[in-house]
């Protein structure tokens, strides 16, 4: 069985209801394609505090999220396809702080796959 965390954007939970991940998880489509057979359990989803004008006032909370979710013992953390955002070329780059949040955990073992659905 994978345990497995789904990391999602501040700026697009405010549309998104998350089934899309969700989903794509329990039918292992997307990101989740590589497990093959195994189960997968989803036993986070969780969204970043934010950045520019969409900060939440309490960043420490993002700090707790991160320290609970290194407790979990996760085999891996789907950067869900929101945290990339278009450039003005198009070109889509992951958010800078999504990749300190991701850079974080993989350096507590936890692999970091990028997509989701």
């Amino acid at each position: 069985m994978k345990n497995v965390a789904i990391l999602r954007c501040l700026i697009t939970a405010a549309s998104c209801t998350g089934s899309g991940c969700l989903k794509a998880a329990y039918e292992k489509k997307g990101g989740f394609e590589r497990y093959g057979d195994e189960e997968v359990r989803v036993r986070a989803i969780f969204t970043c505090n934010g950045c520019g004008k969409s900060m939440l006032e309490n960043q420490e909370g993002m700090e707790k999220k991160l320290s609970r979710i290194k407790d979990m013992g996760l085999d891996a953390l789907h950067l869900s396809n929101c945290t990339k955002k278009k450039k003005e070329n198009e070109e889509k780059v992951l958010c800078k702080k999504i990749a300190a949040y991701a850079e974080e955990l993989a350096a507590a073992g936890i692999e970091i796959v990028q997509g989701t659905h």
